[in-house]
Protein backbone atom coordinates (compact mmCIF):
# COMPACT_ATOMS: atom_id res chain seq x y z
CA UNK A 1 0.00 0.00 0.00
CA UNK A 2 1.55 3.07 -1.10
CA UNK A 3 1.23 6.27 1.78
CA UNK A 4 2.44 9.39 1.57
CA UNK A 5 2.28 12.22 4.49
CA UNK A 6 2.15 15.32 2.32
CA UNK A 7 -0.24 15.50 -0.51
CA UNK A 8 -2.27 18.61 0.33
CA UNK A 9 -0.07 20.22 -2.32
CA UNK A 10 -2.69 20.62 -5.32
CA UNK A 11 -6.28 20.80 -4.46
CA UNK A 12 -8.01 22.32 -7.60
CA UNK A 13 -11.76 23.76 -7.30
CA UNK A 14 -14.60 21.78 -7.33
CA UNK A 15 -17.06 24.45 -9.43
CA UNK A 16 -18.43 22.55 -12.26
CA UNK A 17 -21.60 23.20 -12.03
CA UNK A 18 -22.76 20.17 -13.29
CA UNK A 19 -21.60 18.00 -10.92
CA UNK A 20 -22.09 20.46 -8.24
CA UNK A 21 -26.19 21.15 -8.96
CA UNK A 22 -26.81 17.26 -9.13
CA UNK A 23 -24.94 16.49 -6.22
CA UNK A 24 -26.69 19.06 -4.02
CA UNK A 25 -29.88 17.87 -5.22
CA UNK A 26 -29.25 14.46 -3.85
CA UNK A 27 -31.20 13.47 -1.07
CA UNK A 28 -28.94 13.09 2.00
CA UNK A 29 -26.14 15.64 0.49
CA UNK A 30 -26.45 17.91 3.34
CA UNK A 31 -25.52 14.99 5.21
CA UNK A 32 -22.21 14.43 4.30
CA UNK A 33 -19.00 15.68 5.86
CA UNK A 34 -16.47 18.35 3.88
CA UNK A 35 -14.61 15.30 3.07
CA UNK A 36 -17.20 12.81 1.95
CA UNK A 37 -18.93 16.23 0.01
CA UNK A 38 -15.43 16.56 -1.41
CA UNK A 39 -14.90 12.82 -2.88
CA UNK A 40 -17.90 12.60 -4.11
CA UNK A 41 -17.79 15.82 -6.44
CA UNK A 42 -14.42 14.03 -7.76
CA UNK A 43 -15.96 11.04 -8.45
CA UNK A 44 -18.81 12.09 -10.32
CA UNK A 45 -16.46 14.70 -12.00
CA UNK A 46 -14.18 11.93 -13.04
CA UNK A 47 -17.50 10.10 -14.68
CA UNK A 48 -18.62 13.00 -16.17
CA UNK A 49 -15.31 14.18 -17.88
CA UNK A 50 -13.47 11.48 -17.26
CA UNK A 51 -10.57 12.07 -20.11
CA UNK A 52 -10.22 16.17 -18.91
CA UNK A 53 -9.95 14.66 -14.53
CA UNK A 54 -6.80 12.30 -16.15
CA UNK A 55 -5.03 15.35 -17.83
CA UNK A 56 -5.79 18.24 -15.03
CA UNK A 57 -5.99 16.21 -12.18
CA UNK A 58 -3.87 12.41 -12.24
CA UNK A 59 -1.23 14.09 -14.19
CA UNK A 60 -0.53 16.87 -12.02
CA UNK A 61 -0.88 14.95 -8.78
CA UNK A 62 1.68 12.59 -10.78
CA UNK A 63 3.92 15.58 -11.53
CA UNK A 64 4.44 16.25 -7.74
CA UNK A 65 4.70 12.45 -6.71
CA UNK A 66 6.68 10.76 -9.88
CA UNK A 67 6.57 6.95 -8.05
CA UNK A 68 3.21 6.78 -9.09
CA UNK A 69 3.93 7.12 -12.81
CA UNK A 70 3.78 3.66 -14.21
CA UNK A 71 2.03 0.90 -16.07
CA UNK A 72 -1.47 1.83 -14.47
CA UNK A 73 -0.67 5.47 -14.98
CA UNK A 74 0.01 4.69 -18.32
CA UNK A 75 -3.08 2.08 -18.56
CA UNK A 76 -5.11 4.58 -16.39
CA UNK A 77 -5.00 7.30 -19.61
CA UNK A 78 -6.24 5.08 -22.18
CA UNK A 79 -8.89 3.41 -19.89
CA UNK A 80 -10.44 7.40 -18.53
CA UNK A 81 -9.92 8.11 -22.60
CA UNK A 82 -12.14 5.05 -23.60
CA UNK A 83 -14.87 5.65 -20.93
CA UNK A 84 -17.63 7.31 -22.27
CA UNK A 85 -21.18 7.64 -21.55
CA UNK A 86 -20.94 7.26 -17.63
CA UNK A 87 -23.48 7.81 -15.47
CA UNK A 88 -23.28 10.44 -12.61
CA UNK A 89 -23.83 8.67 -9.11
CA UNK A 90 -26.99 9.06 -7.09
CA UNK A 91 -26.30 8.76 -3.62
CA UNK A 92 -28.93 6.09 -2.27
CA UNK A 93 -29.75 5.84 1.69
CA UNK A 94 -29.17 2.52 2.35
CA UNK A 95 -25.70 2.15 0.91
CA UNK A 96 -24.85 5.50 2.89
CA UNK A 97 -25.42 3.80 5.95
CA UNK A 98 -23.82 0.84 4.70
CA UNK A 99 -20.59 2.81 4.17
CA UNK A 100 -20.90 4.77 7.26
CA UNK A 101 -21.44 2.06 9.40
CA UNK A 102 -18.58 -0.45 8.06
CA UNK A 103 -16.71 2.82 8.25
CA UNK A 104 -17.41 3.28 11.80
CA UNK A 105 -17.07 -0.15 12.89
CA UNK A 106 -13.38 -0.37 11.37
CA UNK A 107 -12.18 2.58 12.88
CA UNK A 108 -13.81 2.17 16.38
CA UNK A 109 -12.80 -1.25 16.92
CA UNK A 110 -9.01 -0.11 15.37
CA UNK A 111 -9.20 -2.52 12.84
CA UNK A 112 -7.07 -3.01 9.98
CA UNK A 113 -8.60 -1.97 7.15
CA UNK A 114 -11.08 -4.74 5.33
CA UNK A 115 -14.27 -5.50 3.52
CA UNK A 116 -14.92 -7.31 5.97
CA UNK A 117 -16.89 -6.14 9.37
CA UNK A 118 -15.18 -7.20 12.58
CA UNK A 119 -18.08 -9.59 13.13
CA UNK A 120 -17.34 -11.49 9.78
CA UNK A 121 -19.61 -9.78 7.75
CA UNK A 122 -18.22 -9.77 4.27
CA UNK A 123 -19.43 -6.71 1.82
CA UNK A 124 -22.46 -9.56 0.15
CA UNK A 125 -23.84 -9.84 3.60
CA UNK A 126 -23.84 -6.31 4.81
CA UNK A 127 -25.25 -5.98 0.62
CA UNK A 128 -27.83 -8.46 1.09
CA UNK A 129 -28.69 -6.68 5.00
CA UNK A 130 -29.63 -3.57 3.78
CA UNK A 131 -32.05 -5.29 1.05
CA UNK A 132 -29.99 -4.80 -1.71
CA UNK A 133 -29.89 -8.22 -4.45
CA UNK A 134 -28.85 -6.36 -7.51
CA UNK A 135 -24.95 -5.83 -8.55
CA UNK A 136 -23.20 -3.91 -6.22
CA UNK A 137 -19.33 -3.24 -5.31
CA UNK A 138 -17.00 -1.48 -2.83
CA UNK A 139 -13.91 0.61 -2.60
CA UNK A 140 -12.21 0.88 0.58
CA UNK A 141 -9.24 3.70 0.88
CA UNK A 142 -6.34 4.12 4.01
CA UNK A 143 -4.23 6.70 4.42
CA UNK A 144 -2.78 9.33 6.48
CA UNK A 145 -4.42 11.81 8.48
CA UNK A 146 -3.19 14.79 5.77
CA UNK A 147 -4.50 12.98 2.87
CA UNK A 148 -7.43 14.92 0.91
CA UNK A 149 -10.34 12.99 -0.43
CA UNK A 150 -8.78 13.50 -4.38
CA UNK A 151 -5.81 12.14 -3.42
CA UNK A 152 -7.55 9.36 -2.34
CA UNK A 153 -9.63 9.07 -5.51
CA UNK A 154 -6.45 9.09 -7.67
CA UNK A 155 -4.71 6.71 -5.61
CA UNK A 156 -8.18 4.42 -6.48
CA UNK A 157 -7.45 4.97 -10.14
CA UNK A 158 -4.27 4.19 -10.25
CA UNK A 159 -4.84 0.56 -8.23
CA UNK A 160 -0.49 0.37 -7.84
CA UNK A 161 0.25 -3.57 -6.90
CA UNK A 162 -3.50 -4.32 -7.59
CA UNK A 163 -3.63 -6.86 -10.26
CA UNK A 164 -7.31 -6.98 -11.27
CA UNK A 165 -7.89 -2.73 -11.29
CA UNK A 166 -11.18 -3.84 -9.11
CA UNK A 167 -11.23 -0.34 -7.58
CA UNK A 168 -10.50 1.82 -10.89
CA UNK A 169 -13.52 -0.89 -12.61
CA UNK A 170 -15.51 0.12 -10.12
CA UNK A 171 -15.41 3.52 -10.16
CA UNK A 172 -15.51 3.49 -14.13
CA UNK A 173 -18.43 0.98 -13.98
CA UNK A 174 -21.06 2.51 -16.22
CA UNK A 175 -24.03 -0.30 -15.21
CA UNK A 176 -23.13 1.31 -11.16
CA UNK A 177 -25.87 4.59 -10.79
CA UNK A 178 -26.28 4.71 -6.62
CA UNK A 179 -23.86 5.12 -3.96
CA UNK A 180 -23.03 5.91 -0.51
CA UNK A 181 -19.61 7.54 0.89
CA UNK A 182 -18.23 7.98 4.48
CA UNK A 183 -14.87 8.81 5.43
CA UNK A 184 -13.93 8.32 9.21
CA UNK A 185 -10.84 8.86 11.08
CA UNK A 186 -8.76 6.36 13.74
CA UNK A 187 -7.58 7.37 16.93
CA UNK A 188 -4.59 8.46 15.56
CA UNK A 189 -6.45 11.00 12.62
CA UNK A 190 -5.56 8.16 10.01
CA UNK A 191 -8.90 8.11 7.23
CA UNK A 192 -10.88 5.06 6.06
CA UNK A 193 -12.85 5.99 2.99
CA UNK A 194 -15.60 3.73 2.37
CA UNK A 195 -17.56 3.89 -1.16
CA UNK A 196 -20.02 1.34 -2.63
CA UNK A 197 -21.94 1.16 -5.17
CA UNK A 198 -25.09 -0.32 -6.55
CA UNK A 199 -26.88 -1.13 -10.15
CA UNK A 200 -30.36 -0.26 -10.53
CA UNK A 201 -32.36 -2.34 -8.43
CA UNK A 202 -35.76 -2.26 -10.76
Amino acid sequence: MLTFKNTETYNPSTSDQVVLSWNEKQAGYNKLTSDEKNFYYWVNYSRLKPKVFYDSVVVQVAQSLPQLKGKNFASLKTDMEGANNLPLLSLNEALRNMAFYHAKDITGNNASPSHNSTNGDTFEDRFKKIGLKNCGGENISFGSGGTNPLFMLVLLYLDISVNDLGHRKALLNPSYINTGIAIEKFNNGNLFLVEDFACSQQ
